[in-house]
């Protein structure tokens, strides 16, 4: 069913603020933003930013979900996602059952084959081929992991079953279902520590900090990025391209939270960190771990920062040089372009703001379609115009508007 107009995070907010008896300006002292601001997200006059809404969500003492309205669960229905979801919470919840005497393992090299396939297909936010494959694959898996003696193979098994709690990760959490997503989260570091993979568990601790980030906890999710970078010190080559990747992706990570708590010298301190890992890996490796590391994405976080931090002309600068190779990840290139979309809204420009917008759908539709920013962004152009356009109107249809 439609969204009514009025049905949008400020107007969430302003819900729950006044259910917690707090004025604009309590909530702005307590949120550490100014009134003006919490006065136009309230109006859906400017896009609730993910720090903003991380921030007033925990003075409401309420999930970030709740304020942006997820999960989307109409719009996951007519794309028939909604039937997934139960599926997928039953195989996570297979880990410490032993053997299913009805599942007969495939060979290991060809399980792992298939996740590996499903990692590419979240990687470019192909939500409906992961989630009608991964519940069976991760049933196969851990049926397989209970019954392999130790060795190669059940180390082999026990990194693909890790990377299959990866893909229920960012298949739960896309789609809004963030305490699903948690427990793929918990499940990938237990099986990542059985496989005895410090850059696995290392990375799991990167996605680990993007939770804590979306509740505005960043001292917390930088003290869980040094633990991951302390993890990458126990690999047996730092210096490799693995090792180098999975430790770019944390300084990224990093940055983002020193942008989000306006702390612009660490912000660069974790930018220059990164870039120095890409130059000795000296190309982009979209697949190796699937970080997406490299100078590519060195580039595109040099913008994503800009953005957080509120320098807007620096970032278009930035966007200037930016140019995404061919074989880029799509989820990477769909949440720049919403992020490109937010910017032009902040400043003014609503012709660019929707060129963005179309362009994150014309990449990465299913990422876009369930993307919080995306729809805020949308909502914030159609409320400031007397007649929305053609094309915004049509982006509002689909999103659900």
């Amino acid at each position: 069913m439609p969204q009514h107009t009025d049905d949008h995070i400020g107007a969430r907010i302003a819900d729950y603020r006044k259910l917690r008896q707090l004025t604009q300006t309590g909530l702005a002292q307590r949120a550490f933003v100014s009134r003006g601001t919490i006065a136009k997200v309230e109006a859906g006059l400017t896009p609730a930013t993910p720090t903003i809404v991380a921030a007033v969500a925990r003075v409401l003492e309420i999930d970030v979900a709740i304020l942006n309205g997820q999960p989307y669960v109409s719009e996951m229905r007519q794309d028939r996602l909604d039937r997934m979801i139960l599926p997928l919470s039953d195989a996570l919840d297979l880990y410490d059952l032993g053997p299913d005497l009805d599942i007969k393992p495939r060979p290991v090299a060809q399980i792992a084959a298939d996740v590996d396939e499903l990692c590419a297909s979240a990687c470019a936010t192909e939500y409906k081929g992961v989630g009608s494959k991964l519940p069976g694959l991760i049933g196969e898996l851990t049926t397989a992991v209970a019954l392999l003696p130790m060795g190669s193979d059940r180390s082999m098994a026990a990194s693909s079953l890790s990377w299959a709690y990866w893909v229920a990760y960012e298949f739960a959490y896309r789609l809004g279902y963030h305490q699903l997503a948690t427990i793929a989260l918990e499940r990938m570091g237990w099986m990542a520590e059985q496989a005895q993979d410090p850059l696995l568990l290392a990375l799991r601790l990167g996605k680990r900090s993007s939770m804590l980030l979306r509740r505005g906890n960043n001292q917390m999710a930088l003290k869980v990025l040094e633990r991951g970078h302390r993890l990458i010190d126990q690999y047996d080559d730092t210096g490799s391209v693995p090792a180098l990747a999975v430790s770019g992706s944390l300084y990224l990570a990093g940055a983002i939270a020193e942008a989000q708590a306006q702390n612009s010298d660490a912000v660069s301190g974790q930018l220059d960190l990164a870039r120095k890992a890409a130059k000795q890996i000296g190309r982009d490796v979209p697949r190796v771990y699937w970080a997406s590391f490299g100078m590519t994405n060195v580039a595109h976080f040099d913008v994503a920062t800009a953005v957080e931090l509120g320098n807007l002309g620096e970032a278009m600068k930035s966007a200037r040089k930016l140019h995404f190779p061919a074989d880029h990840p799509k989820m990477r290139i769909g949440r720049y372009h919403i992020e490109m979309a937010r910017a032009y809204a902040q400043m003014g420009k609503p012709e660019s703001a929707e060129v963005a917008l179309h362009r994150a759908r014309e990449i990465a539709p299913q990422q876009a379609r369930y993307h919080p920013l995306m729809r805020e962004t949308i909502a914030v152009l159609v409320r400031r115009q007397r007649r929305a356009p053609q094309g915004l109107a049509s982006l509002a249809a689909w999103v659900g508007m």
